[in-house]
């Protein structure tokens, strides 16, 4: 799985723009994260890759891919600090996160990290 984070301008109708072309193309956004801030950017986990790929390219967008790894954690108090601490003393840095499913007893979580192969190793994955 593969989660793209795609460079926009801070003004409005950027989000919605790449939203639509997106939807326009019967592609589904199963997680996603928008940042306004010094540098505009909207990070999403699509359920076609290929055509997402395509969408944004068509588009003149300027996004980068990055491997994203799935995991569960126990849905208990400190479960995400004991991952995010056990990848911190590998020297590991996480580049995004995202929950994708909460449970009762579990969260099926998804991140992006500097060292792909190391994290799914530490995570038995």
């Amino acid at each position: 799985m593969q989660e793209f984070n795609v460079s926009l301008t801070d003004k409005p109708g950027e989000l919605a723009a790449v939203a639509s072309a997106v939807g326009d193309q019967g592609i589904n956004i199963l997680g996603c994260v928008g940042m306004g801030r010094s540098t505009a950017s909207v990070t999403m986990v699509t359920d076609d890759e290929e055509a997402t790929s395509k969408v944004l390219k068509d588009m003149g967008r300027d996004f980068e891919v990055n491997e994203l790894i799935l995991t569960t954690l126990s849905n208990k108090p400190g479960a995400l600090a004991e991952m995010a601490t056990r990848l911190s003393d590998e020297g590991i840095n996480i580049i995004s996160f995202y929950i994708m499913k909460m449970e009762m007893d579990a969260a099926d979580v998804a991140l992006t990290t500097d060292n792909p192969s190391k994290t799914k190793e530490i995570l038995g994955i």
